[in-house]
């Protein structure tokens, strides 16, 4: 396989800098670490890895172009994409301090995370860009399609994992029930901000 490694270079930066930077997906995951722990997120983290996958599969196949040319479909996708994001954030916003009765039945499982990965606009935007943007293996689009699909998986992966571990850091200050109740409230707002945002780009 021939490599265009300048190509693969770039790929890569700009791969981490829009992939690793906050979003609905980065955001969701260290709010879920933050109130409910590595261990209770991690169902929540799978799915969203899982859902992801999914949408680099759609993208990257062009998929998600042929749907989004359809005028109808967008402002629905859209539409289903905002309702769970805001869910999300009312759940987060409410998810009581440690050692409350409930909590652990409040976690978001894999379901919560899989939707999180399908519904997230900024990815379906960073995705796009990443797959349109660079050509890694010259002269082969197939090809180039699957190898920077792979490599955006595997760093995403380990993004995503970092980020709910930068949240689960924080879990300690949960343990003051005020204090608890900021950062939840702090992670929903920045969460719908980050929707907002990517929406509106």
């Amino acid at each position: 396989m021939l490599i265009d490694y300048p190509q693969l270079g770039a790929f890569l930066a700009a791969l981490v800098a829009l992939v690793a930077s906050p979003g609905p997906a980065t955001l969701g995951l260290a709010a879920a670490g933050a109130a409910f722990g590595f261990s209770s997120a991690r169902p929540f983290l799978i799915g969203s890895i899982c859902g992801a996958a999914l949408t680099i599969t759609l993208v990257g196949s062009g998929v998600v172009s042929a749907l989004m040319a359809q005028p109808e479909v967008s402002p629905i996708l859209i539409g289903i994409a905002a309702a769970y994001m805001l869910f999300l954030a009312y759940r987060i916003a409410t998810a009581p301090p440690i050692g409350e009765t409930g909590t652990k039945g409040r976690t978001p499982g894999f379901g919560g995370g899989f939707l999180l990965g399908i519904t997230n606009p900024k990815g379906y935007a960073v995705f796009a860009t990443l797959f349109s943007g660079f050509v890694v293996v010259p002269n082969d689009v197939t090809g180039d399609a699957i190898f920077k699909g792979l490599l955006l998986f595997i760093l995403l992966t380990v993004i995503d994992v970092s980020w709910l571990i930068a949240g689960n850091a924080l879990r300690h200050l949960f343990h003051d029930p005020k204090v608890s109740r900021r950062i939840n409230l702090a992670f929903a707002a920045l969460l719908l901000a980050s929707v907002a945002l990517a929406v509106a780009l």
